[in-house]
């Protein structure tokens, strides 16, 4: 009985070696696999560091103010509705409203937020989150990018100051 036991511990101990062995070849694999992918990564031609639309320029000199939204996020009703509260004359800019879902333009009717409805158009600006705001110069040239996550954030990427703030 003893030598049956001793024969399956030498078993154990063999099995246990050769899973180590196909562990060390299974991560060298995974690490083979991540160095190319990082090549793959490093040879792809990167994104224009600069976005142009022109359809967000403007002949005044302002900038545009983008605020891209989804149709399915809370924080986006309530960032679109704060942004129609503000808009307007003293906005320093322009501000639109970019969504592709018509009834995404609601969330804005009756202000001075103009609603952009072009799921292309999204497509090509290719935010992360939402809701992001977007910052265009006169030429249509993207300036920055923000995520926006209270309205106190809107307020200050687009320069509300808490005087206007109460009156809206």
């Amino acid at each position: 009985m003893r030598a049956f036991f001793d024969s399956l511990a030498v078993l154990s101990f063999l099995g246990t070696v050769l899973l180590l062995f196909a562990f060390a070849a299974l991560l060298n694999m995974v690490r083979e696999l991540r160095a190319k992918l990082l090549q793959a990564q490093a040879a792809a031609p990167a994104a224009p560091a600069v976005r142009s639309v022109a359809r967000f320029g403007s002949d005044d000199g302002r900038p545009t103010f983008v605020l891209v939204v989804s149709e399915h996020c809370p924080l986006c009703v309530e960032r679109a509705r704060h942004l129609a509260a503000v808009a307007g004359p003293d906005l320093g800019g322009h501000a639109v409203l970019l969504a592709s879902a018509g009834h995404c333009a609601d969330w804005v009717a009756g202000s001075e937020v103009l609603p952009v409805i072009d799921a292309a158009l999204l497509g090509q600006i290719a935010v992360g989150a939402t809701p992001t705001l977007v910052k265009y110069s006169a030429d249509g040239t993207e300036e920055w990018r923000r995520v926006v996550g209270s309205d106190e954030d809107l307020d200050a990427f687009v320069a509300v100051s808490p005087s206007e703030r109460l009156s809206a």
